[in-house]
C-alpha cells in the first residue's frame, strides 16, 4: 500500500468510507491534511453565493438568523496584539458583505455544524473531535434534508483534491 492510501485509510477502512460515500449526497469525507495543520477530518459541503442577500435567505431557509450590524463593528486593527479574551470579543464578519456576522457553530435541522463563508462560498462542516464518525455521518444525513430544499445549490467537489472522498478523485466509490 502506497503512503497516500495508508494515510487515507489510517482511521477508517476503505469499505467505511466507501458506504459513507453512498449514503451522503451532498457532504464528502474530508482527510485532514495533517502535520502540523492541526485540522481534522470532517465532513464537508459547500454552496456557492452570489449576494449577501442570497446568503441571508440561504440561512433563513435554514432556521439560522444571521446577525446584521448597522455600523462596522469593532475589528482587530493589524499589528495590534491583543489578549486572548480580548480578541475573542471582535466578531467574525463575512467577507464582502455590510457587516454579516460569521455564523461559526450553529444548529440545522438540530444537528451541529460550522458554517464559514468566504470568497462567494459557504462551506458546512460536520464532525466531533478529529476523527469522523458514524454519528456524524447519520447528522449529515438529517442537514442533507433540510438543505435539500435551501436556496442555494452545493458545489461538488467542497475540497479540490485527493483529500476529499468525491467522484472527480474516487469515481468507484459512487456507483
Amino acid at each position: 500500500m502506497d503512503h497516500w492510501r495508508q494515510y487515507l485509510f489510517e482511521a477508517h477502512a476503505e469499505a467505511q468510507l466507501r458506504a459513507w460515500a453512498r449514503r451522503l449526497q451532498m457532504f464528502r469525507f474530508c482527510r485532514a491534511y495533517g502535520g502540523h495543520a492541526n485540522d481534522r477530518d470532517s465532513l464537508d459541503g459547500t454552496f456557492p453565493y452570489n449576494s449577501s442577500e442570497e446568503l441571508v435567505r440561504f440561512f433563513a431557509s435554514l432556521g439560522i438568523d444571521l446577525v446584521h450590524y448597522r455600523e462596522r463593528p469593532p475589528q482587530p486593527e493589524p499589528g495590534v496584539s491583543y489578549r486572548g479574551d480580548v480578541y475573542a470579543q471582535f466578531p467574525s464578519l463575512v467577507p464582502n458583505t455590510q457587516w454579516l456576522r460569521q455564523p461559526g457553530h450553529c444548529q440545522i435541522a438540530g444537528q451541529n455544524v460550522f458554517a464559514w463563508c468566504d470568497r462567494g462560498v459557504t462551506r458546512i462542516s460536520i464532525g466531533s473531535d478529529y476523527a469522523v464518525t458514524e454519528d456524524d455521518v447519520s447528522s449529515a444525513q438529517v442537514v442533507e434534508k433540510a438543505l435539500a430544499h435551501a436556496p442555494l445549490q452545493h458545489r461538488d467537489p467542497p475540497t479540490d483534491s485527493q483529500h476529499c472522498i468525491c467522484p472527480k478523485y474516487y469515481p468507484a466509490y459512487f456507483g
